[in-house]
């Protein structure tokens, strides 16, 4: 009776995976052929029509469900396979973009000892690619930065880490690497953890950079900048000078047009203002050579300190009773001295042409009736200047720009000029280990105090 009821009573099968479901569908086909097996030979005359159906409509039902367990699991091991296909092929795919890359890679345990390289690493390291492995990296690096190399090595050892995969540990790294047998070269390092379970570092992956041809293309670059600035810089140069040029030769041609014209029947006092205004004119053009000359010394670098022994006070006297000459009675130029300035030790070149500068530009841009005012205070270890006017001032976003060579502030472009005087002045009040600074509010005036150290 039991066995009966166990060939109606078709045995549910539990949820397992597919592997597991044939198995189990095997089993059962088997228990059938043992029942089968059971019935022929004990029940063949009694129960043999009724069991032997129910048997065969079972085990049917069973090979029905085998067959498709069988087609399941063949469409899983074709996908299985194209799975791992693609897996190889990106796996082969990666080795070559490892192998074939343009910048060093290399693997290496945590200690830095070399496990895998591609050819770029090989090359620059000037070793065959399969001697690699084994060898440790710091062998490779300059002696000059081997222990810092080794430290940072250790130190990058001892972080922790938080579950990230490939923490980028270090990024651009500068460092100089010594090939075998070869001159050591600039290179750029990046490094990134290969982790392993749990969160523990087994690995490093570097990528090495050779920065030589870099540093050569950043080098001509600055190179063709330099001579960029410095070709824009002579033609600026030109255009400028050769316009500033044109007004002075342009009077003292005039003045001596008149002069040779109305020779017999000029006044004394008028023949006096004609000369005196060539002279003006001449004086120009002298102060505009001689500041080209300074300033093509101090950009070649061949500008000369000559510090000599002075007396300031007369020295500063003389500069205003010229300057209050060519003024004539359009400016009031003021003289103050404070402090014992009897022997300081200068060049007297070159404070000559930081005075005769911002004095000269202090009347060029005043009104007329305006003051400028000089002011002389020595002390035991320095000396100071300042140049005070009541102009136009000077708009405090232009302020940074006033040193540098053919600047014109926006208020001052229709008035004559080289734009090279404060260029000048800087130079020369930098040669002597001096400082100048410039206080201006746009319709005061401006304030210039030049430093420098007594020597």
């Amino acid at each position: 009776m039991s066995d009966h009821n166990q060939v109606n009573n078709k045995p549910i099968i539990p949820s397992y995976s597919l592997a597991e479901q044939f198995e189990q569908h095997i089993e059962l086909a088997q228990e059938f052929l043992a029942t089968l097996g059971y019935h022929k030979t004990h029940f063949l005359f009694a129960h043999s029509s009724q069991v032997l159906t129910e048997i065969l409509e079972n085990f049917t039902s069973t090979l029905e469900e085998l067959k498709v367990a069988a087609e399941e699991l063949q469409q899983q091991n074709e996908e299985l396979v194209m799975a791992r296909q693609a897996v190889e092929i990106e796996c082969q795919r990666y080795q070559e973009l490892f192998e074939f890359a343009p910048d060093g890679y290399l693997v290496t345990d945590d200690r830095g000892v070399i496990q895998e390289s591609n050819r770029a690493a090989a090359i620059l390291l000037n070793v065959a690619q399969k001697y690699l492995p084994g060898k440790p990296l710091t062998l490779f690096v300059a002696e000059a930065d081997r222990h810092t190399f080794t430290s940072q090595l250790e130190q990058l050892r001892q972080l922790p880490y938080s579950g990230i995969p490939a923490a980028i540990l270090y990024r651009d790294w500068e460092i100089s690497l010594q090939p075998r047998e070869c001159e050591p070269f600039p290179a750029e390092i990046s490094i990134s953890a290969i982790q392993g379970y749990p969160e523990k570092v087994i690995g490093l992956r570097w990528l090495i950079r050779d920065m030589s041809y870099r540093r050569q293309v950043e080098s001509l670059r600055r190179q063709l900048a330099e001579e960029k600035e410095l070709s824009e810089l002579k033609s600026r140069f030109i255009n400028t000078v050769s316009h500033e040029f044109r007004t002075p030769l342009n009077t003292i041609y005039v003045t001596a047009q008149l002069l040779a014209q109305t020779r017999y029947n000029l006044s004394a006092e008028k023949t006096s203002q004609l000369l005196q205004r060539t002279d003006g004119a001449v004086r120009r053009i002298t102060q505009m050579l001689d500041d080209v000359l300074l300033f093509n010394k101090a950009n070649a670098n061949k500008l000369e300190l000559k510090p000599a022994l002075l007396d300031l006070e007369p020295f500063c006297e003389t500069l205003v009773e010229e300057h209050q000459f060519l003024a004539s009675d359009r400016h009031e130029i003021q003289f103050i001295s404070h402090g014992c300035c009897q022997s300081a030790c200068l060049d007297k070149k070159l404070l000559h042409q930081i005075l005769n500068n911002l004095l000269s530009n202090a009347i060029h841009y005043s009104p007329k009736g305006g003051v400028v005012r000089l002011e002389l205070i020595c002390n035991s270890d320095q000396v100071t200047f300042q140049i005070q006017d009541q102009g136009m001032g000077i708009p405090p976003e232009e302020q940074s720009q006033l040193f540098e060579p053919f600047h014109r502030a926006e208020n001052a472009k229709n008035l004559s000029g080289t734009g090279l005087g404060l260029a000048i002045v800087k130079k020369a009040v930098d040669i002597q280990g001096g400082t100048i600074t410039v206080d201006s509010e746009v319709g005061v005036g401006t304030t210039f105090t030049v430093t420098l150290p007594l020597k």
